[in-house]
């Protein structure tokens, strides 16, 4: 609603519901997995994270922090994107502004965020597991999303 009334997003964002429909969409047709993504996911009974749901926390850090990452290596321009498409546009509305808001690491941080570099034998272990699969995605997977 906020974004609507300050022109970063059209009319109907709020009352109409497009990302929701997007994601649910998605959901029910079961989108693919990247074969390399897949094999990360740790089995949800995983004694290393006892109490934690591993899926629930890979696609809270390890997805979502790549989401960004490739959204910045893929679209260097947010005018790409067409929002008067009449089918696409509305999330080419919201991928506009996540581009220029929510993708770039945050400078200066005054602690480590990457599983990349980090001294806690969990992410250390998942680092190492995911750069020999993929070093240059593993490089990029976040502990917490910061943006």
């Amino acid at each position: 609603d906020t974004w609507e009334k300050q022109g970063l997003l059209s009319n109907g964002w709020t009352s109409k519901g497009p990302f929701l429909k997007c994601v649910n969409h998605g959901i029910k047709h079961g989108i693919g997995q990247h074969g390399n993504i897949i094999d990360l996911v740790p089995p949800r009974d995983s004694s290393i994270l006892s109490g934690i749901d591993g899926e629930a926390m890979f696609v809270g850090t390890i997805l979502h922090s790549l989401d960004h990452t490739l959204m910045e290596w893929n679209l260097p321009d947010p005018l790409w994107l067409d929002v008067d498409d009449p089918r696409f546009g509305k999330m080419a509305e919201l991928g506009r502004v996540v581009r220029v808001g929510f993708v770039q690491d945050v400078p200066f941080l005054y602690f480590n965020k990457r599983f990349k570099g980090s001294n806690h034998p969990f992410y250390k272990e998942v680092y190492e597991k995911a750069a020999k699969i993929d070093k240059k995605l593993a490089d990029h997977m976040d502990t917490c999303i910061i943006k």
